[in-house]
């Protein structure tokens, strides 16, 4: 079981998580111990393991850490593939929790349930306004349950729902029926004014399996997360070319992810200040961040700079500010001499062990130190396209589109070999890359 790449908290070993949930709920520590104990379990795959997860969603006990916990629970064997807790998920369908019946929904979309009873309860549940029906419409269609179309249809045609659960509709519709005359809709939800309903957008274009929406989803303004999602659920395996979309010519304009490239759907009456446009930058909307990158990179870098440096340290606590700002250095034409130095420290320290692998920022900065400090870049070259070293694929991606421009040049041609080794990359953009770099070359 992989562990989660965001997962900061201390180990639990299996013994301890084991008596912890051994524990009556007067001896706990914590009220959190019982899901924490759940959290570290779903780490050690086995049967005693799955007894232990299922003798607790089982449990009759209404008390709040039980409670949370059992939510865990689900997910944890869901997430450990054990197709005998499928009864027992099922039985939580009934439970006057909505986040329990959210949770089960989900894990037996995710353990391919074939009961159709089961099926038909969450169907059922569409009815109930108090129940997740967006989560539910999901795992209908994960499920395949074609019967529950006209069910699902009622909110297509509702204007009043949310945009969340018409586009989760719009989304099955399409993929248990083909019926895609309303995937424009979708287009356009990517463009709504809450960043939450643009990434239910995102997926719900995932869902529906339509690459055709591709090059609108790339300009959404939302995480690159959920655009690197899209890509890699929506692209062909093996494929280059599809139709007139190039498969490089899309990872390299997102992976660099220029605020030139993005819709933003914010616009400024009159003209900022340089504090209010870096304090964008640590805004939770992504359409104000790439508005506020865009109008930065416009103006005098020299005026914000130490406006920049001042504010250094707290870039570097919010992971979102940190990719803004390492973006807004890639796009100048050269670094200033004044503060270059801990421009490039801040930019190593994106790099470094404290952070998890798997943060959107990491190849940002391989893309912006290559184009700067290419020398001082060499010795970690082949670290960060060893596939378990550098486990995000999008930074050993990274990694190749920057080493690109330093194949001929004298003294890099240590390069070709380490490119050679990335043609059997575990991820297959990262492959089509290597290859397609050596057939270049």
């Amino acid at each position: 079981m992989k562990v989660s790449p965001f997962d900061n908290l201390p180990l639990l070993s299996k013994e301890d998580a084991l008596a912890i949930l051994a524990k009556p709920i007067s001896e706990l520590e914590l009220a959190s111990d019982y899901y924490k104990a759940v959290f570290h379990l779903q780490k050690y795959p086995g049967v005693d393991t799955e007894k232990v997860l299922l003798a607790l969603i089982e449990s009759d006990i209404d008390e709040q850490p039980v409670a949370i916990a059992r939510r865990k629970a689900v997910e944890g064997l869901a997430r450990l593939r054990c197709h005998a807790s499928i009864p027992a998920i099922g039985r939580c369908l009934k439970s006057s929790d909505p986040y329990l019946v959210e949770i089960a929904a989900w894990a037996l979309k995710e353990l391919d349930c074939k009961d159709r009873d089961l099926i038909n309860e969450i169907a059922s549940l569409l009815d109930d306004p108090i129940q997740n029906r967006r989560v539910l419409i999901q795992s209908l269609t994960g499920l395949g349950a074609v019967s529950e179309v006209p069910r699902i249809k009622v909110f297509v045609e509702d204007k009043n729902v949310s945009p969340g659960v018409r586009g989760a509709s719009i989304a099955a519709i399409s993929k248990l029926c083909g019926e895609r005359t309303r995937l424009k809709q979708l287009e356009e939800y990517l463009a709504l004014p809450s960043q939450n309903d643009r990434q239910c957008a995102v997926q719900d274009v995932i869902d529906a399996g339509d690459i055709s929406l591709l090059p609108s989803v790339l300009q959404a303004p939302v995480a690159p997360s959920f655009r690197l999602r899209a890509i890699y659920s929506l692209w062909p395996t093996n494929v280059v070319k599809y139709k007139e979309l190039n498969l490089f010519s899309l990872l390299d304009s997102l992976i660099l992810d220029s605020p030139d490239d993005i819709e933003v759907l914010h616009s400024y009456s009159n003209a900022p200040s340089n504090e209010f446009l870096v304090e964008e930058l640590f805004c939770t909307d992504f359409s104000r961040c790439y508005l506020a990158l865009k109008t930065l990179k416009s103006l005098d870098f020299l005026s914000v700079l130490p406006l920049i440096l001042q504010n250094l340290d707290r870039f570097q606590k919010d992971y979102g500010a940190i990719y803004f700002l390492i973006i807004l250095f890639r796009e100048l034409a050269e670094w200033p001499c004044e503060g270059s130095d801990r421009i490039e420290n801040f930019l190593f320290s994106a790099l470094n062990n404290n952070w998890p692998q798997y943060m959107k920022f990491r190849p940002a900065a391989i893309i912006t130190l290559m184009k700067f400090s290419p020398d001082k870049c060499r010795r970690y070259i082949e670290q960060w396209l060893d596939e378990n070293q550098t486990l995000f694929w999008a930074s050993r991606y990274a990694t190749l589109m920057s080493v690109s421009q330093k194949f001929h040049c004298k003294g890099w041609d240590f390069l070709m070999p380490l490119v050679m080794k990335s043609k059997d990359d575990v991820h297959r953009f990262v492959r089509l890359k290597a290859n397609n770099l050596i057939n270049e070359f």
